[in-house]
């Protein structure tokens, strides 16, 4: 069964609707059969309509989202997950494919999920990781999980989750809830948390910041929130940085952000002892680039995993526009 699913998965990545048609035909048991790693046929097909969930978006052809189609229409469970809790809905949500999400929900799809075997890990949780702010937007009614890192990414009302005012004031057992979910990938590091206040707190304002929320992000620091901490794989500053959110960069610096602070970032073998600038220079992120120079990010500055400035960075992802702009700031 097992190269039958393998041969499927292929037509459907190759939009080949005809071929995939007469396998589903001749093997109707194609729609419930597990690949080794427990993914389904769907899964395999939303993966190859997303590049294999690629960063930045791959759109995928017409051909491949109608195979996907195809298959929800032959009867496929849409909430079906591998092993490690991945779920076609996490797909679409990492991906930031707004239509898959939709056509996915519309089949039914669960908004939970236990990724990682987590409570929190919910295709919510994971689009708001990776700043898919409209995807995520999609899957927010209900909030699943619903906690203070949830409702600051989102621009939600934080008060629910705070007993009192200021920065004595208590977090609710609320606050918490789901954040055993935090790393999307397992090439992400292993962190040990202590759900403390002040981790609560400055783990929201990277939320708040990758996914724009300016006004969260806020209300956060007047609770107490540091803005140079880095609760986990990056601070504030470096996650605003990594979807060029201009807004949230722009008040971070304004507040004090420090735009030379080295910190370690992303995947365990990604940004060691590294800049906001390295993250902008990789990823092209122009107006972030250009305001990080302006409020006196070090263009000089070098990594601890290559010992390579940020215009390194920039050349060996081959983002030209960004390599430019910081020659010519040297």
């Amino acid at each position: 069964m097992i190269d039958a699913l393998l041969d499927a998965a292929a037509a459907a990545g190759a939009g080949d609707l005809p071929r995939l048609q007469r396998l589903l035909r001749a093997t109707p048991a194609l729609l419930r059969a597990r690949a080794a790693d427990g993914d389904t046929l769907l899964g395999l097909a939303c993966r190859a309509a997303t590049g294999d969930v690629a960063i930045p978006p791959v759109a995928g052809t017409p051909a491949q989202h109608a195979a996907v189609d195809l298959l929800l229409a032959a009867g496929a469970d849409p909430s079906a997950a591998t092993a490690d809790g991945w779920a076609p809905l996490h797909t679409a949500a990492m991906a930031g494919h707004d239509d898959l999400a939709r056509r996915l929900l519309a089949a039914g799809a669960s908004r939970a999920g236990r990724l990682w075997g987590t409570q929190g890990g919910s295709p919510l949780a994971l689009a708001l990781f990776y700043a898919r702010t409209g995807t995520a937007a999609l899957l927010a009614t209900p909030a699943i999980p619903d906690n203070l890192r949830t409702a600051a990414a989102l621009g939600r009302p934080l008060d629910r989750f705070v007993d009192g005012v200021g920065r004595g004031a208590r977090l609710t057992a609320a606050a918490a809830d789901g954040c055993d979910f935090y790393r999307p990938l397992a090439l992400f590091p292993l962190w040990e948390r202590t759900f403390s206040r002040q981790e609560l707190l400055d783990e929201a304002l990277t939320w708040a910041a990758r996914n724009d929320q300016v006004a969260a992000m806020a209300a956060l620091v007047q609770m107490g929130a540091d803005l140079n901490a880095n609760p986990y794989r990056g601070t504030a500053l470096l996650w605003a940085i990594y979807d060029d959110r201009v807004a949230a960069a722009t008040w971070l610096l304004d507040n004090g952000a420090d735009p030379n602070l080295r910190h370690d970032f992303g995947g365990a073998q990604h940004g060691r002892a590294a800049t906001a600038l390295h993250l902008a220079a990789q990823h092209g992120g122009l107006r972030c680039l250009r305001l990080l120079l302006a409020r006196g990010a070090e263009p000089t500055i070098r990594d601890g995993a290559y010992n390579a400035t940020p215009l390194g960075w920039a050349e060996h992802a081959g983002s030209t526009e960004a390599a430019a702009i910081l020659r010519a700031a040297r």
